[in-house]
């Protein structure tokens, strides 16, 4: 029997996340991933001994990416200017959304997967700190109105990562017109 083939876990997740946005959770097979790498199943086994195990610590890796991402934001640059980089930052994360919504398809086949679904589901408090402290400098200076329900904004804001751009607008133009409405609204 031949050697396996070696494959770097930049390729594994790239193929991984490929792989969940064409076909799902539920059309996501070990096989499927193997030929599309160009390994046998054995080798990626040895790393990963099932679907759900190898699934759950790809999310993992994706939020605590994302999580990174939006924490590193520049604290002392205007609250404009942190939300446009903010908002730039959820636009390059644009798939997350879509990913970490198969979550409650990954079965809790082993104590492993039990923990690493409860260690994720924790972790979205992380993606909506940097949000939180954004609106609360607006607030603090007068730019959001005291009265504005945060979680209704964060979520609003949030939500943009799901606003398809039909416009055929280049990214950059879209981003802006979001922004736009996020400061001043629909009203002259």
């Amino acid at each position: 029997m031949g050697r396996d083939k070696k494959f770097s876990e930049e390729d594994l997740w790239r193929v991984t996340q490929e792989l969940i946005l064409d076909v799902g959770y539920d059309g996501f097979t070990m096989s499927l991933l193997s030929a599309k790498i160009g390994v046998s199943r054995a080798a990626i086994y040895k790393h990963y001994p099932n679907k759900e195990e190898l699934i759950i610590q790809f999310m993992l890796e994706k939020m605590e990416d994302s999580v990174t991402i939006l924490t590193g934001v520049d604290h002392t640059l205007s609250f404009e200017a942190q939300l446009e980089e903010l908002i730039k930052r959820i636009f390059s994360m644009k798939e997350l959304h879509q990913i970490l919504g198969h979550v409650s398809k990954v079965d809790s086949v082993t104590p492993i997967v039990a923990s690493k679904k409860e260690q994720l589901l924790g972790m979205h408090h992380g993606l909506y700190e940097p949000l939180k402290r954004l609106i609360l400098q607006g607030k603090k200076e007068a730019l959001i109105a005291q009265d504005t329900n945060d979680f209704l904004l964060l979520s609003f804001i949030f939500q943009t990562i799901e606003m398809p751009n039909h416009t055929g607008m280049e990214n950059e133009l879209f981003m802006q017109e979001i922004k736009k409405l996020l400061m001043y609204g629909i009203t002259k």
